[in-house]
């Protein structure tokens, strides 16, 4: 049987944002869409256009689950919908995205599984047109010092969990996202030194093709 990510990661829930469970999740100490205020309307709209200025994102990362544990790696994200996230050794876990399927892939094991990009909530970061008001809903909007954050779930699937997103206030940039699953454990992701504009290749969102000698794609 494929081994989960969290144990694959010894312990590091990044299930939680990528593979995310199928038990309902409840939503505790966030606002509904009614009680949102104008100015949190109006910071929700300069995240739209924040997220859809974006065409692409390289950066190294840094996460640490609500259990304990702790991984680096680095992340490439380019819109729409490709993504890739890359762990430092000793783990070996690579996570890719076409723009239809997440693959998860233990290059130890040489295992694949895959699930639908839209089940992940980190879908917002990679969607074509961001928008708060169709498939995702913001549940509460907190400003805090130079800090804004949005709570973002699912409009038709609020079972596959939900994700905060943490943003330097002025100038607007996205630093961390903070997902929890089913069973509220969280995992939060740091952005450590993210690069927007860059250029990626195609082939860095192949998964790794195991039965191909000499294929470094998926390093």
């Amino acid at each position: 049987m494929l081994r989960t990510l969290t144990s694959a990661l010894s312990g590091i829930a990044i299930a939680a944002g990528l593979l995310a469970g199928a038990a309902s999740v409840t939503l505790s100490a966030t606002a509904s869409a009614a009680s949102l205020s104008a100015e949190d309307r109006a910071d929700i709209a300069r995240v739209e256009k924040y997220f859809n200025s974006i065409t692409s994102m390289r950066s190294t990362f840094l996460q640490a689950s609500s259990t304990g544990n702790v991984a680096k790696g680095t992340v490439w994200l380019r819109r729409p919908g490709h993504m890739r996230f890359e762990y430092d050794p000793p783990s070996p876990i690579l996570i890719t995205s076409d723009g239809i399927l997440i693959t998860y892939q233990d290059l130890e094991l040489k295992q694949t599984n895959q699930i639908p990009l839209f089940t992940s909530p980190l879908s917002v970061l990679v969607d074509d047109d961001v928008r708060f008001d169709d498939k995702l809903i913001v549940d509460g909007v907190r400003k805090e010092a130079n800090v804004l954050r949005l709570t973002v779930r699912q409009r038709e699937h609020p079972e596959h969990g939900y994700v905060t997103l943490a943003f330097q206030d002025k100038p607007l940039q996205l630093k961390q996202w903070i997902i929890v699953d089913a069973q509220q454990v969280s995992v939060k992701v740091a952005l450590l030194d993210p690069e927007f504009g860059v250029s990626i290749p195609n082939e860095l969102f192949r998964p790794k093709a195991f039965d191909k000698p000499g294929d470094e794609v998926g390093r």
